[in-house]
């Protein structure tokens, strides 16, 4: 009967694994045999006492892989090819609370996931039996992160190594946002040595560090480098830091090195060359505050103002940063927005001592830094003072209060509106 079939279904999930002697691929029969176990005539203190000893859930005793786009995969996966993800990176994958805790719950319930806190630092790491399922799996995408003695695989429990991991989760975390490709087998084999046939990067691709020091000696003159990974484009190569919360510090001929070394590669391996640039992400505005402010005396970061990369981009680890990361890598999006700002001001002024993208109606210079370039924001502030002069920056709204602290009097801070520039570059039609 319906009510006798509903109740049989209840106790699906709630049997013992030894009493369901079926292969995993025959769901069928697993199904009949469930139905033939709760026909018979169990007395109520039999069925109590099987519930209550090891109950294993059919999901535990025989995981299954999520879907692809589901919330439950991407914990999953990113856990594997991170080695521990910060519990914090959970909920920029999810607006809902309730949702995100839910599957938590499940993974960590299924044992394919489990949390480790030490340190104070909380993070998911896999469990023995997601380990297994993703290399069984989907060995292609994650037998190069679930195999030997490796960072991802191996974890030391050592916070400056913890704190790695979790600088490169939230990388990974923003990069999955913005719309980049993450995972090893959708990405062009950039790095991998011996490389015969070119690459063509047609989309966004992310490589972690790990990723990159498959190319071995040419990695060894990098080593101590601070890069989290790169960022190639079809028409730009990022080299991608991430200082979490702190105020990084670079060794300059380190970093020199390390842009060398990806400019080379992308030359040799995709034969385009161009000069890469340069992307710093944190957690908090306050940080390129301090980096502008100690530009002006003894503690000035040389490798972010100057002796680095041509362009510096400072974005933020959450949706504000994500969509300027994503715009960064659509360069014919930033022409259009740059165009329809010059409708309302005036051409630049190319041969004037001062950079700048347009000019007010008196002819004082503005500054394009709604995508903040450090090294080009520092040379502005700095040439109005020394001349003496106003100016003027153009940001998102969200931006104003960080940068109209560090401009001063002489800068005025105009703003775009983010909500409106979402419903007509982000919205689908």
């Amino acid at each position: 009967s319906p009510k006798r079939l509903k109740t049989d279904l209840h106790f699906f999930r709630k049997i013992r694994k030894n009493q369901i002697p079926v292969l995993e691929s025959d769901f069928s029969a697993l199904l009949q045999s469930v139905l033939y176990t709760n026909q018979r005539q169990l007395s109520p203190e039999s069925k109590k006492a099987r519930l209550n000893s090891e109950v294993i859930s059919i999901f535990s005793a025989f995981p299954v892989l999520p879907m692809q786009d589901s919330l439950y995969y991407e914990l999953l996966a990113l856990t594997a090819i991170c080695g521990e993800l910060p519990c914090v990176c959970a909920d920029r994958l999810t607006s809902s609370k309730s949702y995100r805790k839910k599957v938590v719950t499940s993974l960590t319930h299924d044992k394919l996931l489990r949390i480790f806190s030490k340190d104070h630092l909380r993070g998911y790491r896999l469990g023995i039996r997601g380990k297994r399922l993703l290399r069984e799996r989907a060995p292609e995408r994650f037998q190069f992160y679930l195999s030997g003695h490796t960072d991802t695989n191996s974890i030391k429990s050592s916070p400056a190594r913890r704190l790695r991991l979790h600088r490169i989760a939230q990388t990974y975390v923003t990069m999955l946002n913005a719309g980049a490709m993450i995972y090893r087998d959708e990405k062009p084999p950039v790095f991998v040595p011996d490389g015969s046939s070119p690459c063509r990067i047609k989309a966004p691709a992310f490589y972690d560090s790990r990723e990159m020091k498959e190319l071995g000696l040419e990695m060894v003159k990098v080593h101590g480098s601070r890069m989290v990974g790169s960022l190639l484009t079809p028409s730009r190569t990022f080299a991608v830091f991430n200082g979490i919360d702190a105020v990084p510090t670079f060794d300059t001929q380190i970093e020199q090195r390390g842009k060398i070394m990806l400019q080379n590669i992308r030359y040799t391996r995709t034969g385009v060359s161009h000069t890469p640039d340069g992307i710093l992400l944190s957690d908090q505005w306050a940080v390129m505050a301090t980096l502008l402010e100690d530009a002006k005396t003894y503690k000035k970061e040389h490798f972010l103002f100057g002796e680095g990369y041509e362009h510096f981009y400072f974005l933020t680890n959450d949706y504000h940063g994500e969509t300027l990361l994503w715009l960064l890598c659509h360069p014919e999006i930033i022409g259009q927005l740059n165009a329809m700002l010059l409708q309302e001001l005036q051409p630049p002024c190319r041969n004037a001592f001062i950079e700048n993208d347009a000019r007010t109606d008196a002819g004082a210079p503005i500054l394009f830094c709604y995508l903040p370039d450090l090294p080009r924001l520092f040379r502005f502030l700095s040439a109005l003072e020394l001349l003496q002069m106003k100016g003027a920056i153009l940001c998102f709204d969200f931006q104003a209060d960080a940068l109209r602290s560090l401009c001063g009097d002489r800068v005025e801070v105009q703003t775009i509106d983010f909500a409106e520039f979402e419903r007509r570059f982000l919205t689908s039609p």
